[in-house]
């Protein structure tokens, strides 16, 4: 994980932003960390946000099974 001061971090912002695609970046300021920048997959990851893709594939699985589903829920 790479540690930058704010300064650091304003004077070359591109160049950590594509940093933060492959890790967390902490952002320091008065030498504490104050910011973490990480890529938008991971934060989704970490918050348990979950892809339209994925919701479709449940959808699918779902009504795929939904008589086996109705079978077992009147067990």
């Amino acid at each position: 994980m790479k540690r930058v001061t704010a300064t650091e971090f304003k004077n070359n912002i591109g160049a950590f932003s594509d940093a933060a695609m492959s890790e967390p970046v902490i952002i320091t300021s008065h030498q504490r960390d104050r910011l973490v920048l990480l890529s938008a997959d991971e934060y989704r990851r970490l918050v348990g946000d979950v892809s339209p893709e994925f919701e479709d594939r449940l959808e699918r699985s779902l009504n795929r099974h939904s008589n086996t589903l109705a079978e077992l829920a009147k067990r």
